[in-house]
């Protein structure tokens, strides 16, 4: 067999490991003899915002016939010093500091903290088969990549997901045993309040408030032209006073009963095994700090409209399903909390992370208006509707 170590690092870089390398670790997994594995290697789209993910691939090993025999998913963590969205945050204090902050090594040290012992029945972590320490900056991890299901989401698996959530957040609710074994970056919260504070800051203060303020910006001819499209001509407003109103949503969230959560429950980090009909694969942790309870189901509702893969005008059926799902799975952990108590986490969450950065404005590089620009603002705007509306719901106290 041809040992492809030379491509493995031209398309893998830091997290190749040699072909013999390779076929020891899958004969170890698959009982099979496989002493130097041909692969093959496909690159897997990797969101740009991501500051600690420098890259990820498929990569499939193959028997002498060219059919294979396992496959790997392959993901390699960088230094967030490396990170090419650095030169978006406004000087260098600020990206020192974000440097300095940013856990890039957290989800190996969640998979290390035991987690995958705590989940409830009918969820499981992935396998990590090796890690491979590359340099002093990159890691990669090589887990067991797990087919999905090709059929989209349906009502029942946003509501089994969001059960299992709920069972998980109780089980590691403010003070729980399990908490004692995460990593310290989880238990530490940074000098400035919650994860979820610091990702607003950074994120929503200093990035998307300001251009939302720019009256330039609605008159881009791709944005004027999208909110032609909406007819939504208050929007804008409303998206403003929502940024006014978000001091005082992050404090009454400080108020609410914390659990750790996962952090970052979009569907895209909930895998549904195509062999595995009635287990979720969980991976990639975020937010690894105390957050309300009720957080996880912002991004379980508003995960694949985000990403360009789900109508905004589904929202408000998974809502109800979702919301419902969480408060039967902490019910069930004999974890009891007020609905009105859930429902402030889950959208003073959702406000605080999502409703502000829903509009692609990386894609505003040309003057001119197309289709295909066009109909993604118009995603997002319609998107920031949903999401504005529901912030509305949100019981503040008067200013």
């Amino acid at each position: 067999m041809t040992v492809m170590t030379q491509a493995a690092e031209e398309v893998l870089g830091p997290a190749a490991l040699t072909g013999a390398e390779i076929g020891r670790m899958t004969s170890a997994i698959t009982g099979l003899p496989q002493r130097a594995a041909d692969v093959r290697m496909t690159p897997l789209d990797c969101d740009p915002g991501s500051p600690a993910t420098g890259g990820l691939w498929q990569v499939d090993v193959l028997d002498s016939a060219g059919a294979a025999v396992y496959a790997y998913f392959v993901k390699l963590l960088r230094h967030t010093r490396l990170w090419p969205g650095l030169k978006y945050l406004p000087d260098d204090a600020s990206r020192a500091e974000f440097i300095d902050f940013f856990p890039w090594r957290a989800e190996l040290e969640m998979h290390q903290s035991g987690i995958a012992a705590v989940l409830p029945d009918g969820m499981r972590a992935p396998v990590l088969h090796h890690v491979k320490y590359a340099d002093a900056d990159h890691i990669a991890l090589w887990w067991e990549f797990v087919p999905q299901r090709p059929e989209p989401w349906q009502s029942a698996d946003y509501r089994r997901a969001a059960y299992l959530l709920g069972r998980l957040a109780a089980r590691r609710r403010d003070g729980a045993d399990v908490n004692q074994a995460l990593p310290a970056v989880a238990r530490v919260p940074h000098p400035e309040g919650s994860a979820l504070r610091y990702f607003t800051e950074r994120r929503v203060y200093l990035g998307a408030l300001p251009y939302l303020r720019d009256e330039a910006l609605w008159r881009h001819p791709v944005l004027a032209a999208a909110l032609e499209r909406t007819g939504d001509h208050a929007l804008p407003g409303e998206l403003l006073a929502l940024g006014g109103r978000l001091p005082r949503i992050l404090d009454l969230l400080d108020t609410l009963p914390q659990t750790h959560a996962h952090g970052d429950a979009s569907p895209q980090n909930l895998l549904l095994p195509a062999n595995e009909p009635d287990t979720i694969v969980v991976i990639d942790w975020g937010f690894g700090t105390l957050l309300p309870v009720g957080f996880d189901l912002g991004q379980l509702l508003a995960g694949l409209a985000q990403a360009g893969k789900a109508d905004p005008g589904d929202l408000s059926v998974i809502d109800p399903v979702i919301f419902d799902g969480y408060l039967a799975g902490l019910h069930a952990e004999g974890y009891e909390a007020e609905p009105v108590v859930v429902r402030t986490g889950y959208l003073g969450g959702l406000a605080a992370r999502s409703a502000l950065c829903t509009l692609p404005l990386e894609l505003l590089t040309s003057a001119t208006p197309t289709g295909e620009t066009v109909a993604s603002f118009v995603h997002g705007l319609r998107l920031a509707r949903v999401l504005v509306d529901l912030a509305s719901q949100l019981p503040l106290p008067a200013p």
